[in-house]
C-alpha cells in the first residue's frame, strides 16, 4: 500500500510539473503553440488530449483529434438516410467544437480552417459558425490572406450569388490545398449551368486526388456528363 503511495505521489508530481512547464513554455515563447488552458478550451476535448499535451505529443494530439472529426462527420446520424448524409445531410451540431478541438491543439494545422469553414458554410450551412472557425484561422494566421477569401465566398453564398460564387472558387480548385468539398460545389453549379466540360474538368480534378470519400462520386459524375457534354458540341455544330 504504501509503495503505492508513492508511486502515485511521483506520478502527479510529474504530470504537475508537466503542466507547469507547458504552461511556461506558452508563456514565454508564444509560437508556435498556445497555452494548455486554451488548447483544452473546445467542449468536446476529452482528457486524452490533456494527457497527450502534457507528455509532449501535441502534434500527434492534434493528428488524432482530426482522425476523430473526420470520423464525426462521416458517420451517419441518427435518422438521415445514407445517401442524403454524402450529399451533405444531417446536423453535426458538435462539428465546429470537433475543429475548434484541432484547431486549439495544434493551430499551424491550417487545413482544418479551410476544410471545417467548407463543412459548416457550404455543407450544413451555418455561416455564423463558419465564420467564426475562419475568424480564429486569420488570428492564428494573418498573412494566410485564402481564409480572406473564404470568408468572402461564404457571403457570396448566403446572399444567392452563384455566378460570383463560382469565380470564386475557379481561384482555389487546382491548389493543393482545396478541399474536395469546395471543388465538388464549383462542379455541382457548372452542371446546372449545363457547363458540362466544366463541370467535368473540375470533377477529374477530384478523381486524381484518390480521396476514396469522393472517388466513386466522381467517376459516376463524370460517366453521366460525357455524353451531355458531346451532345452539347453536336448541338452546336
Amino acid at each position: 500500500m504504501g509503495q503505492s503511495r508513492v508511486i502515485a505521489g511521483l506520478f502527479c508530481i510529474s504530470l504537475l510539473g508537466m503542466i507547469a512547464l507547458s504552461d511556461l513554455t506558452a508563456k514565454h515563447y508564444r509560437e508556435p503553440f498556445p497555452s494548455l488552458a486554451i488548447s483544452l478550451s473546445s467542449r468536446v476535448s476529452p482528457l486524452s488530449d490533456f494527457v497527450g499535451i502534457a507528455m509532449g505529443f501535441r502534434k500527434l494530439t492534434a493528428d488524432i483529434a482530426w482522425i476523430q472529426t473526420l470520423v464525426y462527420y462521416g458517420s451517419t446520424e441518427e435518422g438521415v438516410e445514407g445517401e442524403e448524409n454524402e450529399q451533405g445531410g444531417g446536423t453535426y451540431s458538435l462539428f465546429l467544437a470537433y475543429c475548434q478541438r484541432v484547431a486549439r491543439i495544434d493551430p499551424s494545422f491550417k487545413y482544418v480552417f479551410y476544410y471545417g469553414g467548407g463543412v459548416l458554410g457550404w455543407n450544413l450551412n451555418r455561416f455564423s459558425e463558419a465564420e467564426e472557425l475562419l475568424k480564429e484561422g486569420i488570428a492564428a494566421h494573418p498573412t494566410e490572406w485564402r481564409y480572406q477569401q473564404f470568408l468572402a465566398g461564404l457571403a457570396y453564398q448566403k446572399n444567392h450569388n452563384v455566378n460570383v460564387l463560382a469565380d470564386f472558387l475557379k481561384v482555389f480548385m487546382e491548389e493543393k490545398d482545396c478541399p474536395n468539398l469546395l471543388r465538388s460545389i464549383l462542379a455541382n453549379i457548372y452542371k446546372k449551368q449545363k457547363r458540362y466540360k466544366e463541370a467535368i474538368y473540375v470533377w477529374l480534378l477530384v478523381y486524381n486526388t484518390k480521396d476514396p470519400l469522393y472517388l466513386k462520386r466522381a467517376e459516376s459524375q463524370i460517366r453521366e456528363m460525357v455524353p451531355l457534354a458531346r451532345e452539347m458540341g453536336t448541338k452546336a455544330h
